[in-house]
């Protein structure tokens, strides 16, 4: 592209200035002189050209451009390419994706897209990730699809469709339909051009993530790429980098097979072996030019982290053990980091920790290095690695270093010492030592789950509430008590200090005084814990009821609202002449259900997902069977033979696999079958309510959708759908009722969007609709399927009659031929109330009792007309 005189003396202008005044001064005016110039008529396309690459360049330098949106789009429009690459680099920068000029952008982009220059295909391709809006994923991602798979195009252009529909994919995973082409791409992994089977590998690795049973001939294709590039040595002379064979190529096919189980072919299985043992063979031998370490350790790595995911070879496991033990020693920092990562995959599979515990005080050493990332390496492995044998080693080793630790990494760690104490905790003084030290050292950076964890562990224990008391009372008594710890210790006060009350130097008094003399140094919530242990002593110890109370005087005109009416609430309750009353109020706390540590929940939503999901999380053996097991479906059991011998059997139509969403949302769905109204799916990030109204045979079903993430979450969709539900006849079709508001750009945190369907049923239908939602929360798309809870029996009218016309009725169905089905069913509650259930789960489904039809006052007999 020939320079342009103006733009070229404009840019020097702008150079020249010596403040920002002055150069928003020259901005101004050549902003004032382009807008007089796009309103003249005749204005050239050279001009057109030179002024849109002014206003390209302003918004570079962060000026706000809110014009020129017409100009940049007949640049883009234009045939020529020189004015082609300029309008769509200014569509990219300038237009906002609501604009109204938007359509004209996807005109120009289907016209380029389609058309037989190369050149002008890539410009358009190009322009479409950078714009990516939903209007263009869901009007292009065919065209761009044909590019692909067209055996006319060039490789360069099936490189760049290839990563279009990689960008589209992760925008608008919904807008795309991938689950329909998904399966088309995969012979293009064995494309004769290494560069195209790059760019399909990746997008390939982006499908299996949301799509594994359409892509699992995926993995075939992988092993026989690996095979040609590892072992033939089959590899274009342009993409051998430092003798090493297309390295980008392997790690992403490597990367690719950690998606898919083991394959179920021997041979595939053998061959996939060999190729492993031979990239691991070749990676013990140090290369001597930097850059061929580099590519030959990132194939060694994947190589490692694929066997560990496979789990088929034990030997191959001990042997990688090995050889990440020399690289956690190495001078590198990279190698380090990476042998740490990677050790750290090891210890969630392996069977037997012995092999990684030879390198516990290589590995402990590394909590101590100057790079920020292997010391927070070294932290996941020593947490991954910990047994009930080195339990107490790695804790103290953590407790010992949290001192010294970057605040960035303390929390992290309290958080895991807290993990490993309470998960292999043999001896109950022992965790609660080190629970109150943990607290005393990383109080500040702890939030409230670890001194909630805490109390739970003693309420449910009691062997550790004695102890626990004489730990609090010395907590306490310390010239030094952290905040987290005077409410472990006032909880722990308030609900056993009975307990000690004989004991020396622990008489009720003594303790209200420990309490007492921390309470004006901690912050208003620690002080409102205190309140409610002084008010439980008013029942727990008589004798010092007076001396209570007037704690609780004081504080009924304390300026913050909490304490003034936990006070005011607590003192009227000790007043009342009534000890049934008191102690029926502040009785002693009943033990927590057993569920999940909240620390473990909080750990693992730290654990963020990159581009590519992780296959593993930190933390051992234990806890990645079970997150393999909630993402099939199975028990941990099932799914720990699945990883070993278990054979992959091939899909059976008559039990299909449900999405883990769906499997979430299983308990509420059966509720909703009979109620009107509830929760649908309550997740991490979002909660789906529902609202049903039925006038057999439509009904209107109301969608709810509540931001529960910290942040705002963006692109919301949400569609409903029945399967058949275009064809004419379907027995169930869905639209969206009209008259309504679209869905919300954006949703803050706790807000909540609403949309509405209609639904009317033809005739009966076997399948419940699908309810799809999609959304984007810090960067990350999100796609949720749910069924509706719309069965048939909404659709009843449920008709009350005589009992003698029931019978007639009855008997007339019988002589029809229609006949009568039978089921037994377990209820979800005792036998007394089954009955109470049952009658309403019937009438929830559209029936009408009929009292008195069956002489067995527990038989129940409903009546419903479907419509």
């Amino acid at each position: 592209m020939a320079p342009m005189k103006g733009l070229t003396v404009f840019i020097a202008d702008l150079r020249k200035c010596r403040s920002h005044e002055e150069e928003e001064r020259r901005v101004n005016k050549e902003l004032a002189n382009i807008r007089t110039k796009f309103k003249e008529a005749g204005l050239t396309s050279y001009n057109r050209k030179k002024y849109v690459c002014k206003l390209v360049y302003m918004s570079l330098l962060g000026y706000n451009v809110q014009f020129g949106h017409k100009e940049a789009v007949d640049l883009a429009s234009s045939a020529k390419y020189s004015e082609k690459q300029i309008g769509y680099l200014a569509v990219t920068l300038l237009l906002p994706e609501d604009s109204g000029y938007m359509r004209g952008v996807l005109a120009a982009l289907r016209r380029d897209i389609n058309g037989s220059d190369d050149v002008s295909v890539c410009v358009a391709l190009a322009a479409v990730s950078n714009v990516a809006t939903r209007e263009i994923a869901e009007a292009l991602t065919e065209e761009i699809l044909g590019q692909l798979l067209s055996p006319s195009a060039s490789t360069f252009v099936k490189k760049k469709a290839a990563l279009c529909l990689l960008r589209l994919l992760r925008r608008f995973p919904d807008a795309t339909n991938a689950h329909v082409w998904a399966e088309r791409v995969i012979p293009y992994m064995g494309h004769r051009d290494a560069g195209v089977t790059l760019a399909v590998t990746s997008l390939a690795t982006a499908l299996a993530q949301q799509y594994p049973d359409a892509m699992r001939k995926a993995a075939a294709f992988a092993v026989r790429r690996l095979k040609s590039l590892v072992l033939d040595n089959e590899c274009p002379a342009d993409y051998v980098y430092y003798t090493v064979a297309a390295p980008w190529l392997q790690v992403k096919l490597l990367r690719l097979l950690q998606y898919f189980p083991a394959p179920e072919s021997p041979e595939l299985r053998t061959l996939l072996l060999r190729i492993l043992r031979h990239i691991i063979d070749v990676g013990q031998d140090a290369p001597r030019e930097l850059q061929q370490m580099n590519a030959q350790y990132s194939i060694l790595f994947e190589a490692i982290g694929l066997g560990i995911h496979l789990d088929i070879d034990q030997a191959l496991m001990h042997e990688s053990a090995a050889l990440l033990g020399r690289f956690i020693t190495s001078r590198e920092t990279n190698v380090r980091y990476l042998g740490l990562e990677t050790m750290a995959h090891l210890a969630a599979y392996i069977d037997s920790l012995e092999p990684l515990k030879k390198f516990q005080g290589v590995i402990t050493q590394a909590l101590r290095d100057r790079d920020v990332s292997v010391r927070r390496r070294a932290l996941d492995l020593l947490y991954s690695m910990c047994d009930v044998d080195n339990a107490k080693p790695v804790v103290n080793e953590l407790l010992r270093h949290m001192g010294a630790a970057d605040l960035a990494l303390r929390e992290e760690m309290a958080l895991k010492v807290a993990i490993l104490t309470e998960k292999y905790a043999t001896e109950y003084a022992w965790y609660i030592d080190v629970m109150m030290r943990l607290v005393a050292l990383a109080g500040e950076h702890l939030g409230d789950e670890v001194w909630h964890r805490i109390v739970q562990v003693i309420l449910g224990n009691e062997e550790l509430q004695l102890y626990a008391c004489t730990i609090a009372l010395q907590a306490l008594r310390a010239p030094v008590c952290h905040e987290s710890a005077f409410k472990v210790s006032s909880y722990v006060l308030g609900e056993f200090g009975h307990l000690i009350a004989n004991a020396p130097d622990s008489a009720p008094i003594d303790q209200l005084k420990a309490l007492q003399s921390k309470m004006p140094s901690v912050s208003l919530p620690a002080r409102a814990v205190a309140l409610t242990t002084v008010a439980k002593f008013t029942n727990l110890f008589p004798e010092i009821k007076n001396a209570c109370l007037r704690v609780l005087d004081r504080h009924r005109g304390a300026l913050d609202a909490e304490l003034q009416q936990r006070a005011c609430e607590y003192y009227a309750l000790a007043t009342v002449e009534s000890d049934v009353l008191l102690s029926t109020v502040f009785e002693e706390m009943p033990p927590f259900a057993e569920r999940q540590s909240a620390l473990v929940s909080r750990l693992l939503k730290q654990e963020g997902d990159t581009e590519d999901q992780r296959t593993w999380v930190p933390g051992g053996r234990d806890i990645n069977r079970e997150r393999r097991a909630q993402q099939t479906g199975e028990t941990p059991v099932e799914a720990e033979a699945d990883g070993k011998d278990k054979e992959l059997a091939p899909d059976d139509p008559a039990d299909p696999v449900e999405e883990p969403s769906i499997a979430e949302s299983r308990r509420h769905y059966a509720r909703l079958l009979w109620e009107s109204d509830g929760i649908l799916y309550d997740g991490d990030e979002v909660q789906v309510g529902l609202m049903a109204q039925y006038k057999p045979p439509a009904g209107r079903v109301g969608v709810f959708l509540g931001n529960k993430a910290a942040g705002a979450i963006y692109d919301i969709s949400i569609h409903a759908f029945a399967k058949d539900n275009d064809s004419k006849d379907a027995p169930l079709s869905i639209t969206e009722s009209p008259g309504q508001s679209p869905l919300p750009a954006s949703l803050l945190p706790l807000g909540q969007a609403r949309i509405y369907f209609d639904v009317t049923c033809h005739h009966v239908f076997p399948t419940p609709p699908t309810l799809r939602i999609s959304y984007t929360q810090a960067g990350a798309p999100t796609v949720l399927e749910l069924q509706l809870p719309i069965t048939c029996v909404h659709f009843m009218a449920p008709v009350t009659i005589a009992v003698s016309d029931f019978f007639a009725r009855w008997k007339q169905l019988g002589e029809a031929g229609l006949g009568e089905a039978q089921s037994v069913l377990k209820t979800p509650f005792l036998e007394e109330r089954a009955g109470e259930w049952l009658r309403g789960v019937v009438g929830g489904m559209g029936f009408a009792l009929i009292q008195g039809a069956d002489p067995v006052p527990d038989n129940i007999v409903a009546v419903g007309i479907a419509t």
